[in-house]
């Protein structure tokens, strides 16, 4: 007898398969497996929701009651050990290699039912995850599955498993497995065919190809199904050669956008036609934006040679890392994705350039008009915008080319403008600088008719409003950081005027402590402001029905607020700059017997009373005026507006 012996318990199937898997994918992947193994050439596939039932029929060879015990129900059993590396009838190098596979069923459901014809003999039996896991806890020995009543199948032999009782929150509908099971198989569609619910599985239900911009195929890889579709264009293969010893093939694409692969930015490794591997290029940690935008599949079958030790794990969805065919693998393919990051810049900004100007024939006459060394830069931009992602909404995208050629021109001229430094022969170069000013003028002036357009139509609306109390409320919250209302030439508050606020609202306080209650009431602010060389005092009145505003008392208010900040000016040395007071009213608190025009004729010049109604008729008539006079549309707008 001997003094040592190992044995093996029940409970190692926990971890060799019943508890391996966890999505119907990858389960039936190996039931797929299984069926190329048996020389099937067509799988059928078939799924109910409402049943809670799966049904996979193959035509293969079949199983025997030996194949069943010595095979199919001997976990562990390796195919390619015993004589069986190549199938009978087709010569396949068979996928399976571990002989844990069929325990997958058990990891998702509790029921599997299994009908199997071959040379005449029938058989079929049931396996219970339950009752595998009692025998577990009792007996711990062997577990016998049980005899069921044959049900036929349409094919002359081959095996059919019925799936049943599910676990919780396993997606198993047809739509989720027919795009999943697409991904897995390299080999379908040749001589190996699967149907589900009744429509066969096509490299379409991949469901990328369609949003994958570049490929590169590597190696002897067979380009013609990818070049069905006209969105890919296939760029020069990449070295398939790994070593003496290692060859791969295959292809790594690149996308639009990040989106359009929908979570598949991965690129997989197939074996023997089956996924071996889900992503490969997780791996590397890639930190180049490229790599969000690529997709790839990469068949290396030296990753499962007969002649050389199983490098995979377990549940064969990856390999050992630091063996040595996987990281020889990984450093070419490292190599691969160095070079299309070199190529792939390039080929985004043409591709992206040909879109662009193809579709609006403005922007091309603009890029036809670039020098060749400023072009580059131009499909940098349009690369950019092409990425980007507007459901469809064209305008989006033309409204963002428009600002982007605006933004171009201005940084073109900065570089123009680097002409200028240290130059030796300017009249050699008096037509460039020529041009220099008048492209800056020319984008200058489509600036500014961008924003006397909108401005206009901001004051059409307020013009447009009948009800006088909500347009003089719109006007008294804007007013202070909008004062082209009150003037076109002043644009907004200069900064770091703080010091010289702080020291007006100090003044502007004590004098308004002054005030009678009455004028109190009737203030609803009073601020300075400094724009465009200006130093600007700006009053809104309020309008309340028993206050008229006292012309005489205002002449004294305003002389008293432009002392004091004349007094602030002077504390800085800047006591020469010219001060304008303004007192906004509403027309209804002048007295009944006074005009407007009366009311700043009596101020003298030292102010002038503006009206609300007043404002918007001078800016509404300032900016029609404007752009009335601008009618001549220069270079940029004219291709502004065409867009």
């Amino acid at each position: 007898m001997e003094k040592y012996k190992m044995t093996l318990d029940l409970n190692v199937l926990n971890h060799l398969g019943l508890n391996l898997y966890s999505n119907t994918p990858a389960v039936l992947s190996e039931v797929i497996a299984n069926a190329w193994d048996a020389d099937a050439t067509e799988v059928v596939i078939n799924c109910s929701q409402e049943e809670d039932v799966i049904t996979i029929i193959d035509n293969g060879c079949g199983m025997t009651t030996e194949d069943i015990n010595n095979k199919f129900l001997c976990v562990g059993y390796q195919k390619r050990k015993n004589g069986e590396a190549k199938t009978r009838q087709l010569g396949r190098a068979v996928m399976g290699r571990k002989g844990i596979g069929k325990l997958s069923l058990l990891s998702i459901a509790d029921t599997i039912k299994i009908y199997s014809k071959k040379d005449d003999e029938k058989n079929a039996f049931c396996m219970s995850r339950n009752d595998i896991e009692r025998e577990i806890t009792s007996t711990n020995r062997s577990y016998a599955p049980r005899v069921i009543e044959f049900e036929d199948f349409p094919f002359e032999t081959g095996t059919k498993i019925v799936i049943r009782n599910f676990k919780k929150n396993i997606n198993r509908t047809a739509e989720f497995l027919r795009k999943r099971l697409a991904r897995r198989f390299s080999v379908i569609g040749k001589d190996f065919n699967i149907i589900l619910c009744g429509t066969p599985i096509s490299i379409e239900d991949r469901d990328f190809y369609r949003k994958i911009q570049f490929v590169w195929p590597i190696g002897e890889f067979d380009v013609a199904a990818l070049s069905s579709y006209p969105n890919i264009s296939i760029q020069p293969p990449l070295d398939g050669k790994i070593s003496e010893r290692y060859k791969i093939s295959g292809w790594i694409g690149s996308s639009e956008k990040p989106s359009d692969l929908d979570g598949n930015n991965k690129i997989s490794i197939i074996t023997r036609g089956k996924l071996a591997q889900e992503d490969l290029l997780a791996t590397f940690g890639e930190g180049g934006v490229y790599a969000s935008y690529l997709i790839g599949e990469i068949h290396a079958d030296f990753l499962d040679d007969d002649n050389a030790s199983d490098i995979s794990t377990s549940n064969r969805q990856q390999y050992i890392e630091d063996d040595e065919r996987y990281q020889a693998l990984k450093s070419h393919t490292y190599k691969l994705l160095k070079s299309i990051q070199g190529k792939w810049t390039d080929l985004r900004k043409e591709k992206s350039t040909d879109k662009v100007t193809s579709s609006i024939p403005a922007i091309k006459e603009w890029y036809d008009s670039l020098r060749p060394s400023t072009k580059k830069y131009a499909q940098r931009l349009f690369a950019s915008i092409e990425s980007m992602r507007f459901d469809d909404d064209d305008s989006k995208k033309r409204e963002l080319l428009k600002y982007g050629i605006l933004a171009f021109e201005r940084l073109k001229l900065t570089d123009k403008l680097s002409l200028l430094d240290n130059n030796d022969n300017m009249i050699d170069d008096i037509v460039k600088f020529g041009d220099v000013f008048a492209d800056l003028q020319d984008i200058e002036a489509t600036l500014y008719w961008e924003i006397a357009n909108e401005r206009l139509k901001i004051v059409k609306q307020l013009s447009e409003s009948c009800d006088q109390n909500a347009k003089e409320k719109v006007l008294q919250k804007y007013i202070f950081d909008n004062l082209w209302l009150l003037n076109p030439s002043w644009e907004r508050a200069v900064a770091g005027t703080e010091r010289i606020e702080q020291g007006v609202g100090k003044e502007f306080d004590i004098i308004n402590a002054g005030l009678t209650d009455e004028e109190k009431k009737a203030r609803l602010d009073i601020r300075y402001i400094s724009s465009t060389g200006k130093h600007i005092i700006v009053e809104l009145k309020r309008y309340i029905p028993t206050y008229k505003v006292n012309v005489f008392s205002l002449h004294d208010q305003i002389y008293k607020y432009r002392k004091a900040l004349h007094k602030c000016l002077r504390a800085i040395g800047r006591e020469h700059e010219p001060i304008e007071a303004i007192c906004i009213i509403g027309k209804e608190i002048l007295p009944d017997e006074m005009t407007l025009e009366e009311a700043n004729q009596k101020l003298a010049g030292d102010a002038r009373i503006m009206t609300y109604d007043q404002i918007i008729f001078e800016s509404m008539q300032s900016y029609s005026e404007y752009l009335k006079r601008q009618s001549g549309i220069g270079k940029i707008r004219k291709i502004i507006e065409s867009i």
